[in-house]
C-alpha cells in the first residue's frame, strides 16, 4: 500500500499544481473513489478537503472546483460543434446565395 499511497500523493500534487496554473478558482475538494478514500484515510491534503465520490474510478482522483463538473466537457463539446458549415459571402454586398452581386 505504501507505494500506491506515494504514487497517489504524487499524482494529486501534480494535479493540484496543474489546476493552480490553469484555473482561477480554488479547489473545493479532492475527490477519491470510496475504496481509496477508506484505504488511505486522508481527510485533507495541502489544505484541501479529501472526500469520497462514487463517480471516481479506483486509483484516480478529481479536483472539484466551481469551474468544473462531471460531464460538462461532453456537454460543451456538443454545444460548440456547429451542425452545418458556416457560409460566408465571397463579395461585399452579397447577403444570401443566389442574390445578385453588387459591384462598385
Amino acid at each position: 500500500m505504501a507505494s500506491l499511497q506515494a504514487e497517489m500523493l504524487a499524482f494529486i500534487r501534480r494535479g493540484l499544481d496543474h489546476h493552480a496554473s490553469t484555473c482561477p478558482l480554488a479547489p473545493r475538494a479532492i475527490l477519491l473513489n470510496p475504496g481509496n478514500f477508506e484505504l488511505f484515510g486522508w481527510d485533507e491534503l495541502w489544505g484541501v478537503p479529501v472526500l469520497p465520490d462514487d463517480r471516481v474510478a479506483p486509483k484516480r482522483f478529481r479536483i472539484d472546483c466551481g469551474g468544473s463538473a462531471f460531464g460538462i466537457e461532453d456537454e460543451l463539446e456538443q454545444e460548440v460543434r456547429a451542425p452545418e458549415p458556416l457560409v460566408v459571402p465571397a463579395y461585399p454586398g452579397t447577403a444570401r446565395p443566389g442574390e445578385p452581386i453588387d459591384r462598385v
